[in-house]
């Protein structure tokens, strides 16, 4: 099966951000706060690319699931936009605030895989694949520093 224009990039996107996410876990871990920053910007702008996938997705009458998964990660993109780049507020250590946006963090990314596997079965896993070294350096990012 091949891949349309769209669909490929949605894929390709659905891969950078997981990586990029890995490297700012990584890179926050070792204390680059000018680094991270600079890559959470590349994920923020991943915010337009998807953007038009999903105009594109509406025009083709693309499954409703589909496009409310796409809002979601857009929306994931701009409360992180506004969160670290706009208010530049410590929000992580509020209960209040870090609770949301961790459950809408990981329903954007389950958003990417779920259409991911829609789009093709191989790349899906592949995705999957990402997303599990994205959730390992996340647990790298918050294990206790007693160790290192």
């Amino acid at each position: 099966m091949s891949l349309n224009f769209f669909d490929g990039l949605f894929l390709f996107i659905a891969i950078l951000m997981n990586i990029l996410v890995i490297a700012i876990f990584i890179v926050r871990k070792k204390g680059f706060e000018q680094l991270e920053h600079k890559i959470g910007y590349i994920v923020i702008n991943c915010a337009i690319p998807l953007f038009i996938i999903m105009l594109n997705y509406i025009l083709i009458r693309k499954e409703l699931w589909i496009i409310i998964y796409i809002i979601i990660i857009i929306s994931f993109l701009m409360i992180e936009m506004m969160l670290d780049y706009i208010l530049k507020i410590e929000f992580r250590s509020n209960l209040k605030i870090a609770v949301p946006y961790v459950i809408i963090y990981y329903i954007a990314f389950w958003g990417l895989l779920a259409i991911s596997f829609v789009i093709n079965l191989i790349a899906g896993f592949i995705i999957f694949g990402v997303f599990v070294l994205n959730l390992i350096s996340t647990i790298y990012a918050h294990k206790s520093d007693k160790k290192d």
